[in-house]
């Protein structure tokens, strides 16, 4: 078990300009390259011959937002597969007398992204000006951005982690991590007593995040929270900017609306497998932390993304 004092230390987050270098992940993430003119990507969703140039908005009276000429990039933090699983996660083992033990992992929200100090009080312009019924009324308070990482896209397969982003004082992200297959039902019985009553926040969450949660809780016979409502920022986000960008990915619009990338970011499709390795690793030495690292940061920029498109949405009438 890790003392308090290490608990509460946060990691340490590099933020850079971005390089001018692009990769074919990038074109695979349907993000445009540094080195690339917008115009000069396309997807197959949206090619077609009546457009004027490969990868054109469908309406020619809109145009894409323009990609930031220097996007901020956010350094992932990378370790030697030696270093120390609790110095690296800095994290605490919680105990629940009927689950078991996880893993819990708490830091303020600037610990990943320092400009998030002053996302809370675009949240709240956002907040007033709310009409979906999920958001009408609400207080930031009363918001809770939801991710989560998982050892497959079937929910017959465990959930390893989640990330849940409070915004009740200090915003603060909380994650939930299974070191084994045993611990996910301590790590879901956990986060059902943060997400009870909440307005759970998720991208996606709806098809995929929140029924996911809601199966693997079925299977561990952990009771189901019941949040007051869901609001699924991947449907907002169609409605508001698919005109103005290439696509509606996460990353996409964190490029295109947050002016800001990563390096060294760990791609989703490698996190069943490293969490497999680490799985195996952390059993036998206790180590691995090199390979979760990567996945964790992951997921809490994702949920930062979350949170301030939800806030760039009162932007308008600033």
């Amino acid at each position: 078990m890790t003392d308090s004092t290490t608990a509460n230390a946060e990691p340490k987050t590099v933020v850079k300009p971005a390089s001018s270098g692009s990769s074919w992940e990038d074109i695979a993430n349907e993000v445009v390259p540094a080195d690339m003119t917008m115009t000069g990507l396309a997807t197959g969703a949206r090619r077609g011959p009546s457009r004027p140039y490969p990868g054109a908005p469908r309406d020619a009276s809109k145009a894409w937002l323009p990609v930031p000429v220097q996007p901020r990039a956010i350094e992932c933090p990378l370790y030697a597969p030696d270093a120390d699983f609790s110095a690296v996660l800095r994290g605490v083992e919680k105990t629940d007398k009927k689950q078991g033990t996880h893993y819990f992992i708490s830091h303020p929200a600037t610990a990943y992204d320092p400009d998030f100090a002053s996302f809370s009080v675009d949240l709240q312009r956002a907040l007033k000006q709310a009409t979906h019924p999920a958001l009408s009324g609400a207080r930031v308070e009363d918001l809770l951005f939801v991710d989560i990482e998982t050892t497959g896209l079937s929910s017959d397969g465990p959930l390893f982690l989640i990330g849940a982003l409070r915004l009740d004082g200090e915003p603060r992200l909380d994650l939930f991590l299974a070191r084994n297959y045993r611990e996910e039902a301590a790590v879901l019985a956990a986060f059902q007593n943060l997400a009870a009553g909440k307005v759970i926040i998720t991208f996606n969450g709806k098809s995929f995040d929140w029924p996911y949660i809601k199966n693997r809780s079925q299977v561990h016979k952990v009771k189901h929270a019941t949040p007051s409502a869901h609001f699924d920022l991947l449907h907002h986000a169609r409605r508001t900017w698919k005109h103005q960008v290439p696509n509606c990915k996460l990353q996409t619009l964190e490029l295109y609306l947050c002016g800001r990338t990563r390096r060294d970011d760990v791609p989703s499709s490698q996190i069943p497998a490293r969490y497999e390795e680490f799985v195996e690793l952390y059993s036998t030495s206790g180590r691995g932390a090199h390979l979760l690292a990567p996945v964790i940061h992951h997921n809490a920029l994702d949920i930062l993304t979350m949170a301030q498109l939800l806030g760039l949405s009162g932007e308008k009438d600033k």
